[in-house]
């Protein structure tokens, strides 16, 4: 909440709440910053020698990143874009406060049928909670098929030898 209010003063001024891309955009914000923590690691194992071998074989700089780079990256883009969703599927407040009436995310909807004035059925509220909670599994579940948990902790590097 403490960039989120500020985030949506900012959004409703250029008069991007209530868009998809101003919800797209309220949940860039806080998703960068942990995109570039998770993608850190895997970076730092590419070797450098990789792209020196790319570029002697004469490929140009574009042909370097997408025949090189990218595959070598998948495991980390991907494990950062699963992450990414499944946070930002989980926290609803920058959606709800850019969202307008008409759009609503799942766990919005769980939110306004649990805490909303009125008689909700228990069961509907079960209901959305098993679904994210299967839809947040279902998605971790995948991310850890592709990527081993340790490439996401950063590389220990040896001291050199004296």
């Amino acid at each position: 909440m403490t960039y989120g209010i500020p985030l949506a003063t900012v959004l409703y001024k250029v008069h991007l709440a209530g868009t998809m891309t101003g919800v797209v955009a309220a949940n860039l914000v806080p998703a960068l910053p942990f995109v570039v923590l998770v993608m850190t690691p895997f970076v730092e194992q590419i070797d450098a020698n990789v792209e020196s071998a790319a570029r002697m074989c004469g490929a140009r700089t574009r042909q370097v990143f997408t025949r090189v780079l990218v595959p070598l990256l998948l495991p980390g883009i991907l494990a950062a874009g699963i992450l990414v969703l499944v946070r930002t599927v989980a926290m609803f407040e920058l959606t709800f406060l850019v969202a307008d009436a008409d759009s609503q995310t799942l766990i919005v909807a769980l939110y306004s049928a649990a805490f909303t004035p009125g008689i909700r059925a228990a069961q509907a509220i079960g209901a959305m909670a098993v679904i994210y909670m299967a839809l947040s599994a279902v998605l971790l579940v995948v991310a850890l098929m592709f990527v081993n948990p340790r490439q996401i902790v950063a590389q220990v590097r040896e001291a050199p030898a004296e």
